[in-house]
C-alpha cells in the first residue's frame, strides 16, 4: 500500500517498478550511480516514507520515475535525494512563475524555435539547444524563458535513460544585447541561480557556448562563476560554428549550425511530444509544499534562497558588470 501523504492525496502514487533502461544503461547506472535492484527498492521505500512524514509536503509525485531522478542525481544518497525534493518543491512554491510548464501557454515561444531538444548524441545523452540571443528582450521575460527551458526538460526527463546519460546544452548567444542583460534584475538572478540544472535533477555532461558577443562576456563569466566547480570544467566556448561540428554529431546538429537535421522538424517533434504530455504537466502542477508550517530542520531551500552571503556575492558581481 502507498504511504498516506499527511492526510492529503498524493499524485502518481507508488507502483511496482520495472526498469525501462537498456542493459548498457543499467551498467552505467550501477557503476556510476550505485544503483541496483536492492539499493533501488530500499531507497524508493525510504524516500516515500520521508515524503509522507514531512510536515510541509502536502502533495507530491510518489511514482518511481520521479523519485529516481533525485536518487540518480545524488548517486543514491537517500538523505541528499530527500533534501533535494524539499528544495525542488520549495523553489516552485516561492517562484511558480518560472515553472509555468504548459505547452499551451508557451506555444508562441515554441513556434519561434528558441529552445529545441535536438535528440540523442552517440552517448545516449539528450542535446538541448537554447538560442538565448534570439529571445525578444522586449517581449520575452526571464520567467517565460526559464519556463520554456523547464518545459523542454520536463518533456523528456520522465524518460529514464536521460536520468543516467544526462544532458548536453548548446547555448547560442548570437544576437545578445544589453536589453537581454538589463532584463535580469538581482531578484530574478537569484531565482534563476536556484533553478539551474542541479535543482532540476539533471546530469549536465557538457555545455557548449556559442558566439558570445563582447557585451555578453562578463555575463557569461558571471553565470559560470555561480556553477559548481565540476560543472565549470564542462563548459566549452566556440567563437565560430566550425569547432562545434567537432563536438556535436552532424546528424543531431541543425543545418543552420552546419549539421544535417532540420531545426523546424526537431522543434515540431518537441511541440507534439509536449502537447501529448500536457495532462501530466497539469497534474504535476498540483504538487504543493506548505511553507507556513515550520520546517523540521534549518537546512531548507527557503533559508538557502535568503542567504545574505550569496546575495552579497551576486550584488557585487552585478555592480562590477554595470560599472564596466
Amino acid at each position: 500500500m502507498s504511504p498516506v501523504l499527511n492526510g492529503q492525496r498524493s499524485i502518481f502514487s507508488q507502483e511496482v517498478y520495472r526498469t525501462s533502461l537498456e542493459p548498457k544503461y543499467q551498467i552505467i547506472a550501477r557503476d556510476e550511480l550505485h544503483e541496483d535492484e536492492f539499493s533501488r527498492d530500499a531507497a524508493l521505500a525510504k524516500m516515500r516514507e520521508f515524503i509522507a512524514k514531512h510536515p510541509q509536503i502536502k502533495n507530491c509525485r510518489m511514482d518511481s520515475v520521479f523519485l529516481l531522478r533525485f536518487l540518480r542525481n545524488r548517486k543514491f544518497n537517500v538523505q541528499a535525494a530527500c533534501d533535494a525534493v524539499v528544495r525542488y518543491l520549495t523553489i516552485i512554491a516561492h517562484s511558480p512563475e518560472y515553472f509555468d510548464i504548459d505547452p499551451h501557454h508557451s506555444e508562441q515561444l515554441i513556434k519561434e524555435r528558441l529552445v529545441v531538444p535536438l535528440g540523442e548524441d552517440a552517448y545516449g545523452r539528450l542535446v538541448l539547444l537554447i538560442r538565448y540571443g534570439q529571445f525578444n528582450a522586449q517581449q520575452h521575460t526571464p520567467e517565460q524563458q526559464i519556463s520554456l527551458i523547464s518545459l523542454a526538460i520536463e518533456t523528456y526527463f520522465d524518460h529514464e535513460q536521460y536520468h543516467v546519460t544526462g544532458l548536453v546544452y548548446v547555448i547560442d548567444y548570437f544576437g545578445l544585447s544589453m536589453a537581454h542583460i538589463g532584463a535580469i534584475t538581482l531578484p530574478k538572478f537569484r531565482v534563476i541561480k536556484a533553478t539551474n540544472g542541479e535543482m532540476k535533477m539533471i546530469r549536465v555532461k557538457k555545455v557548449h557556448v556559442l558566439r558570445v558577443p563582447s557585451v555578453g562576456a562578463k555575463l557569461a563569466e558571471l553565470w559560470i562563476s555561480i556553477m559548481p566547480r565540476k560543472l565549470q570544467q564542462r563548459f566549452k566556448f566556440h567563437k565560430t560554428l566550425d569547432t562545434l561540428k567537432d563536438d556535436i554529431d552532424p546528424e543531431v546538429l541543425p543545418t543552420i549550425y552546419g549539421g544535417k537535421q532540420s531545426l523546424e522538424e526537431a522543434n515540431e517533434k518537441f511541440h507534439k511530444l509536449a502537447l501529448s504530455q500536457r495532462d501530466r504537466f497539469l497534474k504535476q502542477a498540483e504538487m504543493y509544499i506548505d511553507l507556513s508550517i515550520p520546517a523540521p530542520n534549518a537546512k531548507n531551500a527557503n533559508a538557502a534562497l535568503q542567504s545574505s552571503v550569496a546575495d552579497e556575492s551576486v550584488i557585487g558581481s552585478f555592480r562590477k558588470l554595470n560599472v564596466d
